[in-house]
């Protein structure tokens, strides 16, 4: 337990320093989520059209967190240097744990199919956020750069 909450802590202590955006690299990590996630999906035995749906419903509301997160991003030019910066935001941050917690107690639930729909729903919700968000950066570089 005490190794999650160092991951955990690392992660966050990542989230909240500055980074230099870089275009290239931006689509990386949701393409490496969609993978993941659909590679979950896939392997689940039980797909019926009532987890289609949740799944559909989780990715929208991911993506609504999505943009709200990425509008909460502190972008910003440096003029010496053109470097474009960004930094999460505290409300960012505590978003993007409370969807891990609820993942967390979902899966701690049961094992019955319900619960193991959601868990695979509820993998949409960080993929709609983490998509969005970075297009939202993208969007954002693109008007400060020209």
């Amino acid at each position: 337990m005490s190794s999650y909450l160092v991951v955990l802590l690392i992660i966050i202590l990542l989230m909240l320093r500055e980074k230099k955006v870089r275009p290239t690299r931006i689509w990386i990590m949701p393409i490496l989520l969609i993978w993941i996630t659909f590679t979950s999906i896939l392997s689940s035995d039980n797909l019926t059209p009532k987890s289609f749906i949740l799944y559909f419903i989780c990715l929208i509301i991911g993506i609504g967190i999505g943009i709200w997160r990425g509008k909460l991003e502190k972008i910003r030019v440096n003029h010496e240097s053109g470097i474009v910066t960004t930094q999460s935001s505290v409300a960012g941050v505590i978003l993007f744990l409370g969807i891990l917690i609820l993942r967390v107690l979902a899966v701690k639930w049961g094992k019955e199919h319900a619960v193991i729909s959601l868990t695979n729903a509820l993998m949409f919700i960080p993929l709609g956020s983490v998509c969005a968000r970075r297009f939202i950066i993208y969007m954002r570089y693109k008007q400060l750069t020209g």
